[in-house]
């Protein structure tokens, strides 16, 4: 028996000797090439390994690759500074390659899709190189990303959004072989120190993630946007023909000149501003999402100031000049989380850039409505002065981009209308009621109002406004 142990030893200890000759003099940069064109022919993509290449099997087994680079045709892909693989060691022995985790440092992702909407890391050879991976069942056990850089630009509409400083860790991720990609499992956490899209900056980003067989969900997302805190959570059921999609988002203590600030606004309003949202979709593009968006949203202040207009001093002159621009002051009050895409075609918020000295506050907004089908219908949309009130009747149609009888209105302390004004059409080219032929104080804007001093024949009205804001003593 001693024999046997003794023989077992020497047995092994050649073993180990011979491990640690093999990793100390087999250099994997002589088949670096080869690694090269392996890559390339399973992406479809050209890979470059511009550093060098290392193995090492204590104390746990991995490929290090230094300097990658990724392109499609001239278009950079994917760049990363350093990428480690950690394999298993056993199989290795049996000539099979499994992969436990692989890593990824200060990678930079580069993604363009040009006008005829195709993007930069689709080519052609994928799905021909791919097709003796169909059908294979792919598992990994980790995947890191360790400050990521994604920079996103679509040619078409000219639009870019970029995310800097990213950490991403994924788990336990399969994706059964012959299925769906949507069918597949895994568990992570995604952390992004900024993200930039059209002058609007969030900071801050964390959110976990969980997808199960055809159903994802993202929780405990939180950002700083707008000076305030963001939280809330998404969720979808990927199976089947149609996509459906839950988003709860909420943001907290914003400040509205940061909102103005993002939107290249003069930051002449200032305050607190909550919002709360929950919408349903359904579909695999925007367009879709957007025709069967259902659900609510809300945006709550008060004791707002606008530093440069006395909103009640012209309304007091309007019985005089017969003109006023109340509406273009208040549209993005009025027209609250939705106000911002109304103005990427009719100017509502140009009127901050008017000085007109004063200053008023705003006691009270509130800006409730209720989207179905793609069109929000005000709720109860409001806000008062010092002196006055302003409320809003109508719908937004965002999958037509068109005013739906739309009426601002300038209430008493019943709720019956003093001034107003209709809007119609697109968002772009709006047909504003009846226009007055003197100028608007505010110089080029179109006058929002029409006076109806008829209203007040002494008896009853109809009320036009009987919500959560109230007339101001």
């Amino acid at each position: 028996m001693k024999k046997v142990l003794f023989i077992l030893a020497g047995v092994a200890a050649a073993v180990v000797i011979a491990v640690v000759i093999f990793v100390l003099t087999f250099d994997l940069n002589r088949y670096k090439s080869r690694i090269e064109t392996a890559a390339s022919e399973a992406t479809g993509l050209t890979v470059r390994l511009n550093g060098r290449v290392g193995l090492t099997l204590f104390p746990l087994a991995n490929v290090s690759l230094e300097d990658i680079q990724v392109q499609n045709q001239s278009s950079e892909v994917v760049s990363a500074k350093k990428a480690v693989v950690k394999i298993r060691l056993l199989p290795l022995v049996r000539g099979k390659i499994l992969i436990r985790q692989v890593k990824l440092i200060s990678p930079g992702f580069f993604i363009t899709r040009d006008r005829k909407g195709h993007f930069n890391f689709a080519a052609p050879e994928i799905k021909h190189a791919g097709k003796g991976l169909a059908g294979k069942p792919f598992e990994l056990e980790t995947i890191l990303i360790k400050n990521g850089h994604v920079l996103y630009l679509n040619e078409k509409t000219g639009g870019e959004i970029e995310a800097s400083e990213c950490d991403l860790a994924i788990k336990n991720l399969f994706v059964d072989g012959g299925g769906s990609i949507y069918d597949g499992s895994f568990d992570g956490d995604l952390s992004c120190r900024e993200v930039k899209a059209k002058g609007l900056e969030v900071s801050d980003i964390s959110v976990a993630m969980t997808a199960r067989k055809g159903k994802f969900e993202a929780n405990l997302l939180t950002m700083k946007i707008f000076g305030g805190d963001g939280s809330g959570s998404i969720k979808g059921v990927m199976a089947g023909e149609s996509h459906e999609h839950t988003v709860d988002f909420a943001i907290t203590k914003f400040r509205f000149e940061e909102v103005l600030g993002a939107f290249k606004q003069k930051k002449s309003i200032r305050g607190e501003l909550n919002l709360e949202s929950h919408l349903t979709m359904k579909g695999r593009n925007p367009n879709e999402m957007t025709r069967t968006a259902q659900g609510e949203i809300s945006l709550r202040g008060q004791d707002l100031v606008h530093v440069s207009i006395d909103l009640d001093d012209v309304l007091e002159k309007y019985e005089d000049t017969q003109h006023t621009t109340l509406v273009d002051m208040g549209a993005f009050f009025i027209a609250g989380p939705l106000g911002t895409l109304l103005t990427k075609g009719y100017a509502f918020g140009s009127v901050y850039t008017a000085s007109m000295g004063g200053k008023s506050e705003i006691q009270k907004l509130v800006s409730d409505w209720k989207v179905n089908n793609g069109v929000a219908q005000a709720q109860d949309v409001a806000f008062s002065t010092v002196q006055n009130r302003v409320a809003m009747k109508g719908k937004l149609d965002f999958v037509n981009e068109q005013f739906e009888d739309v009426t601002v209105a300038v209430v008493d302390e019943k709720g019956c209308v003093r001034f107003w004004q209709k809007i119609h059409g697109n968002f772009r080219d709006p047909r504003i009621g009846k226009v007055s032929t003197l100028r608007s104080i505010a110089g080029p804007l179109i006058n929002l109002y029409e006076t109806t001093r008829d209203v007040f024949s002494g008896g009853e009205c109809d009320i036009f406004y009987a919500g959560s804001v109230r007339h101001p003593k």
